[in-house]
């Protein structure tokens, strides 16, 4: 890469770390989370037409009120959502939103931009509830987001102040709290500090957006410009604990880049370097002792090679 191409991109990360610190700045009142995940998007992918898209989301609100009678109240608008965006219907064009079984995890970043989700009518577990969460408070109906681990889900509050889960990767389901633990499994540490499992406010779910663009640092290898993000928007959402994670997985990846990939032992490390190298191995240490204290635990490999085997049973059942 030449220094003048390196000095725009540069740029470009810089300007994205200060549009995202003025989003998180805002009164909680005044953030659009339609525009804040189009905006963040575009910082993934240029092409994203975030007007044109902001637009569009308009129009499919004021097309699913077409189908409701005058004051509808928030349960039958909910249920409306529901069925229009996953059962085939005019509203869809008998396009309905579906899980995409050929990356349920959402390996390839652009699948979880909600642009790409529009079109192809195929998402994940960022893309389907953020959907889901911005036509709903466009309809006026109470939905947050909230996560389980490697995971965001639905929060719907009914007019009793009650909250139920939804799950958005399955039609929007009505899901118990023990049905999340037992797919999704975490300790009762984590659901006592609040990472997991409870309402998020909308600086919070910017701060869930914002974990995609992290996602996109780390397969560009921008390990600082990762670092530098994720303590911003730990600063607004400091019980997220994937933006710890973020930020030990970066120091890691410069660890081995600066590090274990050059030299076999630490003691072939020149002495000048050591200093640095105690640093990195420093910050890793407290970065992962803060997210275990939260509750976090490495991820349940049982649980997730149980996982992938539900979604290839899926799979099968839609082979002709």
């Amino acid at each position: 890469m030449g220094s003048t191409q390196s000095q725009v991109l540069e740029h470009l990360q810089d300007r994205n770390l200060d549009v995202i610190r003025r989003i998180l700045q805002s009164p909680e009142a005044d953030i659009d989370l339609a525009k804040a995940k189009l905006t963040i998007d575009h910082m993934i992918d240029p092409s994203v037409d975030v007007d044109g898209t902001l637009a569009q989301l308009d129009a499919m609100a004021s097309g699913l009120k077409s189908f409701l009678p005058t004051g509808a109240p928030r349960r039958l608008t909910m249920d409306a959502l529901r069925y229009h965006m996953y059962k085939a219907s005019p509203w869809n064009g008998n396009r309905p939103f579906t899980y995409d079984l050929d990356d349920p995890f959402g390996a390839n970043v652009r699948n979880k931009l909600l642009a790409t989700y529009l079109a192809t009518r195929k998402g994940n577990c960022m893309s389907m509830p953020l959907l889901f969460i911005i036509l709903g408070q466009k309809l006026g109906v109470d939905v947050t987001a909230a996560e389980a681990p490697n995971h965001v889900f639905v929060k719907y509050r009914d007019d009793e102040g009650k909250f139920f889960n939804l799950e958005t990767t399955s039609g929007a389901g009505f899901t118990r709290d023990e049905w999340m633990r037992q797919q999704f499994p975490m300790t009762d540490e984590a659901i006592a500090s609040g990472i997991y499992m409870r309402p998020l406010t909308r600086k919070e779910t910017v701060a869930v957006m914002v974990g995609t663009l992290l996602e996109f640092y780390d397969q560009q290898r921008m390990h600082d410009q990762r670092i530098a993000l994720a303590k911003v928007a730990a600063q607004y959402s400091p019980k997220d604990v994937s933006l710890i994670l973020h930020q030990h997985q970066a120091y890691f990846s410069k660890w081995k880049r600066d590090f274990t990939s050059k030299y076999p032992t630490p003691n072939d490390i020149p002495m000048d370097k050591r200093p640095l190298f105690m640093e990195y191995e420093g910050r890793m240490s407290a970065l992962y002792q803060q997210a275990y204290a939260l509750g976090w635990r490495p991820r349940d490999q049982a649980a997730e090679d149980s996982y992938r085997q539900r979604v290839n049973r899926a799979k099968s059942l839609q082979q002709p």
